[in-house]
C-alpha cells in the first residue's frame, strides 16, 4: 500500500470516529421545554406541553404551586400575575394581593382568570389563546398518551412559608398524596430552589430523583451539595455559572448538569461541548431542528 493512500485511509477513518464520538455526544444532551415552550405558547398551559412534545423534546418543565384547597396548580407564579392574566368577566375591581395569592384561592377562583390571551412583550412570537392555569391533575390525564418525562418545578421560598405556601413538612405531603397515584411516577424529576422542601420530599418518597436548582454564583459545587441530606439526580444552574469544573465535579459524582434557560443556539452549542447533560428552553424548537 502507498504511503499517501494509507495516510488519507488513516486519516478517514480517524475523523469518522471523530464525528461519531461527536454525534453520541450532541445525541446525549437532552432538550427540555421550558413551561412547555413559552416563547411559541402560552407559558404552563396543556397547549404549550403539548406543542413541546409534538416537536419532539425529551422532556418538558413546569411550576407548581398550591391552592386553598391543597391542590396542586401549575404557575410560575405563586399568585396571579395580572401582566399576563386576566380575570374573566372583569368586573374592573382593584385586587388586594390577597385576592391573588393562589394559596389563598379555591380552584375555581384560580380558573376565573384567562393567562393566554395578554401578549408579553418578551416574548412577542407567542400565540396567543384563552388558556386558564390547569391543576397537575389535569396536565397528567391530558398528556397520558405522550408519557413525557417532566421537570416537576416546585415553587417554594424560605420568605414565603405560610404566606403564599404551605411550610416544606405539610408541602412535601400535598405532593406526595397528589403525585402517588399517577402511574407514570418514575418519569417525574422534582427541581426546585428550595432545599429544605427537596428534603422533606426526599424523606417521604426516597426513589425518585430530584434536581437543586441554584443562580447564586456564591454557591459554588460543594456549597449546593451541603445544603441536601441526600444525593441529588442532578443540579439544574443558571447558564452563565456552568464551566468546565463544575462539571467534572458533578459527574465525578454521578451527578447530571442541566442549564436553564437557553434560548440560544450558539450559547447551546457551547454548554454541549462544556459536558452539560440537558438543556431547558423557552425555544426547544431551536435545539431540535
Amino acid at each position: 500500500m502507498e504511503p499517501y493512500t494509507y495516510s488519507i485511509k488513516k486519516l478517514f477513518i480517524v475523523s469518522t470516529i471523530v464525528l461519531i464520538c461527536f454525534q453520541n455526544s450532541a445525541q446525549k444532551v437532552k432538550i427540555f421545554g421550558h413551561r412547555g415552550c413559552k416563547g411559541l405558547l402560552p407559558e404552563n398551559t396543556i397547549i404549550s406541553f403539548k406543542k413541546a412534545l409534538d416537536l419532539g423534546v425529551d422532556g418538558i418543565e413546569w411550576d407548581v404551586v398550591v391552592s386553598k384547597d391543597n391542590e396542586l396548580i401549575i404557575s410560575h407564579e405563586p399568585y396571579i400575575d395580572t401582566n399576563y392574566c386576566k380575570k374573566i368577566n372583569a368586573d374592573n375591581k382593584a385586587h388586594s394581593s390577597d385576592d391573588l395569592n393562589i394559596y389563598k384561592m379555591s380552584t375555581k377562583e384560580v380558573k376565573s382568570f384567562d393567562c393566554g390571551s395578554s401578549f408579553v412583550k418578551n416574548y412577542p412570537d407567542q400565540k396567543l389563546s384563552f388558556q386558564t392555569k390547569p391543576t397537575v391533575k389535569e396536565a397528567f390525564n391530558e398528556l397520558k398518551k405522550y408519557n413525557p418525562i417532566i421537570l416537576f418545578e416546585i415553587k417554594s421560598s424560605e420568605k414565603n412559608y405560610g404566606f403564599y405556601q404551605p411550610y416544606p413538612e405539610e408541602y412535601a405531603e400535598i405532593i406526595t398524596k397528589e403525585i402517588k397515584g399517577y402511574e407514570h411516577i418514575e418519569n417525574i424529576l422534582f427541581m426546585s430552589f428550595d432545599p429544605e422542601l427537596l428534603n422533606s420530599l426526599n424523606k417521604l418518597m426516597p426513589n425518585q430523583k430530584y434536581i437543586l436548582l441554584n443562580y447564586n454564583p456564591l454557591n459554588n459545587f460543594e456549597k449546593c451539595l451541603s445544603f441536601l441530606k441526600f444525593k441529588p439526580y442532578a443540579i439544574g444552574l443558571y447558564f452563565p455559572l456552568i464551566n468546565t469544573e463544575t462539571i467534572n465535579k458533578s459527574h465525578a459524582n454521578n451527578i447530571q448538569v442541566f442549564a436553564w434557560t437557553v434560548n440560544d443556539i450558539k450559547i447551546g452549542d457551547e454548554l454541549k461541548t462544556l459536558g452539560v447533560d440537558g438543556i431547558i428552553s423557552d425555544y426547544p424548537n431551536l435545539f431540535l431542528k
